[in-house]
């Protein structure tokens, strides 16, 4: 299947929302559409679901009209998923997949046929939903309900899969195996996917082109590398960011530029070096003390960047799982050098975040305080085979000040944030 854009422009009244959009999607691609709210990205998608009357030369598929294409043609081309999969009936997971037949029935009359009962169970299958297949579907997790609609769709067999925001309720667990899945689909058997995507992380993980629309105008379309650069996510979202590589996917990843984040000016500039958590009680201490405090290196689904951006503090961001890299930590020694004190709390060390603990070292080496928290009794913090514990009895050798926990290190320190 190709489809085809040409000039597509729809208005609500007098308020255009889509202005001339051109593009196509080739057979068997994985097509993300993206754009701040209100760029027009959900309305595209409804046009080619037919729910929004594009015009009768907007858009074409295999050279056909959309608008030529009878509600039972389009369902057996588009299999819809939706954002929001609730439902307040009582059915079985089973009766939401077999609602992806009703295009191939032919009379009411006829009812189901075999033919129907095994489609549904080889979507169900292959989508790992045939073994809740009768449990009632209000009753599954949010990431079970969203797999048996990508089912649906599946038994629907269409040529395409439109999705608007399909992770958009789920969580991190939950958004990664609804995409593996959708992926897998695309990939193995060659399903063509088009996607309303927000998280452009994502987005450039799974995508193999992206559209990214900006006031109903089509900004740029192409693969995500050539898409989701600096300079056009800045003009897009109005958002300073840093593109880097992870090492595992080869994927572009999408994280916040230190600089821009750095607030907090007015205090005393305190460096945290943490993660796992660890961080948490010492930023607050620290916020509420009248510091100005940054954080790094951490990788952005590590709890401790989640802190960071609850209590809007400068940090030095790294991709996903992904070990510390030359840029991240020549970031991060910025920081240390801006910085009055230098904190290392008791994070987990492992292959790829032992560097921090190597920052510190230069920070003792460039005359800087540099405090350690003590890990709490029993607590283990060396994951790589006694090299972090090396590494931190060296930093104390070497003049770092230890102290045993929070309450102690708040005392300790050496002036008030404020001056």
């Amino acid at each position: 299947m190709e489809l085809d854009l040409r000039g597509l422009s729809f208005s609500f009244g007098e308020k255009q929302v889509l202005r001339d959009v051109s593009f196509k999607v080739h057979p068997g691609e994985f097509l993300g559409l993206m754009g701040p709210n209100g760029s027009g990205k959900t309305t595209l998608l409804r046009c080619l679901m037919n729910f929004l009357p594009a015009g009768s030369e907007s858009i074409s598929v295999d050279g056909r009209p959309l608008d030529a294409f009878s509600p039972a043609e389009l369902a057996r081309t588009f299999a819809v998923v939706p954002q929001s999969s609730a439902t307040d009936f009582s059915f079985t997971a089973y009766d939401i997949v077999m609602m992806g037949r009703i295009p191939h029935v032919s009379s009411r009359i006829a009812g189901t046929t075999k033919e129907d009962a095994s489609a549904v169970r080889s979507a169900m299958e292959r989508t790992d939903t045939w073994k809740f297949a009768s449990r009632p579907f209000y009753g599954l997790s949010g990431g079970e309900r969203q797999k048996v609609i990508v089912a649906r769709a599946l038994a629907q067999q269409s040529k395409a899969l439109l999705l608007d925001e399909p992770t958009v309720y789920l969580d991190i667990n939950g958004q990664f195996e609804v995409m593996d899945l959708i992926k897998r689909l695309n990939r193995e058997e060659g399903t063509t996917v088009i996607a309303v995507l927000h998280d452009v992380n994502l987005a450039a993980r799974y995508c193999s082109r992206i559209a990214l629309l900006s006031h109903g105008m089509l900004e740029a379309i192409g693969p995500p590398k050539e898409v989701l650069t600096p300079e056009i996510i800045q003009s897009v979202y109005g958002v300073d960011v840093v593109v880097r590589r992870d090492p595992f996917t080869e994927a572009v990843y999408v994280v916040p530029h230190t600089i821009s984040s750095l607030g907090h000016a007015h205090g005393t500039h305190a460096h945290l070096l943490c993660g796992g958590g660890t961080g948490g009680p010492i930023m607050k201490a620290l916020v509420e003390r009248g510091f100005s405090v940054s954080a790094g290196v951490l990788n952005v689904l590590d709890s401790d960047y989640e802190n960071v951006q609850d209590l809007h503090l400068a940090v030095v961001a790294e991709a996903p799982f992904a070990p510390i890299s030359e840029g991240a930590y020549a970031e991060n020694m910025r920081f240390i050098e801006d910085s009055k004190v230098v904190i290392v709390s008791p994070f987990p060390v492992g292959p790829g975040n032992i560097r921090n603990l190597e920052a510190a070292r230069a920070a003792l080496r460039a005359g800087k305080l540099v405090m350690i928290v003590s890990p709490a009794p029993g607590k283990t913090i060396d994951f790589v085979g006694g090299k972090a514990d090396a590494a931190v009895k060296d930093l104390i050798s070497s003049g770092a000040i230890p102290v045993k926990d929070v309450h102690e290190l708040v005392s300790k320190l050496p002036m008030e944030g404020t001056g």
